[in-house]
């Protein structure tokens, strides 16, 4: 099945939105300060587009179906954020078509040298997807619920 990474429109903002189904999953995949319910209406400034674009991955049949961000941290720094899978379909594969177009975009368009995310501990399949595509561990930067990872782009 093809896939492809595009800008997100305002037409995703009510799917992406319906994702975060409960307070506990808003916080963890879009982080404090984001609403329960997120209202489309709402969607582009909570999330602080265009300053932190926002990509949507889209199915053959142009269903949105993952969503992520990057913005610049540092002079050569892109951070990886608000990485998310559609539940419907999760397992299938999506987050590494994901990331790897979502690495792709944001080194195309910062000047990163080195891309970072946090990941819950917990979320052991993002973790192993996140180290084969090349993220290390940075402890020194992490917490006990938190693992923040690094990967150099060159």
């Amino acid at each position: 099945m093809d896939h492809l990474l595009q800008p997100v429109f305002p037409t995703h903002f009510a799917v992406i939105a319906g994702w975060l189904d409960s307070p506990a999953t808003t916080l963890r995949w879009a982080g404090p300060g984001v609403p329960f319910p997120l209202p489309a209406d709402a969607f582009a400034a909570a999330l602080a587009l265009p300053a932190r674009p926002g990509w949507a991955l889209l199915d053959a049949d142009g269903t949105c179906v993952g969503f992520g961000q990057y913005w610049r941290t540092t002079p050569g720094s892109t951070h990886l954020g608000r990485i998310i899978v559609s539940p419907q379909v999760r397992g299938r594969g999506l987050g590494r078509i994901l990331m790897t177009a979502l690495c792709a975009e944001a080194v195309r368009h910062t000047d990163a040298v080195q891309l970072t995310l946090k990941v819950y501990r917990d979320n052991l399949a993002a973790v192993a997807l996140y180290r084969e595509l090349g993220f290390v561990d940075i402890e020194d930067a992490s917490t006990p619920e938190l693992l923040f990872m690094a990967r150099r782009t060159g």
